[in-house]
């Protein structure tokens, strides 16, 4: 490999549209759902209003109210969720060239692709790959002895051709701890 041609990783066509079927469907799924709360709130303001008029505790209809509110607040936050993901899985590639690894986030804004796993690391500052829930995380920290700018955590959540990757990883760092 020369070091004008890095490796670039990046999810398949096949998991890049898994993803945007899974955002698809969770967004229609939860759009209908909303939907539904808001064609039922009618009822419930009327049903609340005869309670009032008959005298009848209307505490039942006031947690149905409550509750409906929250699933819509939850169901809204699932959903940018699924849209984070979809982005991650769009926007996501690990570039792999002779200095190092490097895991670029492009359809997210910089501070926050920053946040979620972006960056650069040279080879020998690579001391650990790990599998962190849905990301795959290689931390930096390398050269003993080293003080100098605190290294990233590099996160990603799926690439083509993963077990190659892996093991570029693996043969590359001389760093990297073995940790069964």
């Amino acid at each position: 490999m020369s070091v004008g041609s890095p490796l670039v990783y990046r999810p398949s066509f096949a998991q890049r549209a898994m993803a945007v079927l899974l955002f698809a469907g969770s967004w229609l799924v939860g759009v209908r759902a909303l939907a539904q709360i808001f064609e039922r709130l009618p009822v419930l303001r009327a049903s609340m209003k005869v309670a009032e008029a008959a005298g009848d505790p209307t505490w039942s209809f006031w947690v149905a109210l409550v509750a409906a509110v929250g699933a819509v607040v939850a169901g809204g936050l699932l959903l940018m969720a699924t849209l984070l993901g979809l982005l991650l899985v769009e926007g996501s590639q690990v570039l792999v060239d002779e200095l190092g690894l490097a895991v670029e986030h492009n359809a997210l804004p910089a501070p926050l692709a920053r946040k979620l796993g972006a960056g650069r690391l040279l080879w020998k500052r690579i001391t650990c790959l790990e599998r962190s829930g849905p990301f795959f995380v290689v931390k930096g920290g390398g050269e003993p002895g080293h003080p100098g700018p605190v290294d990233p955590t590099l996160r990603f959540l799926m690439v083509d051709q993963l077990e190659r990757l892996v093991m570029t990883i693996l043969e590359r760092s001389p760093n990297l701890k073995h940790e069964d």
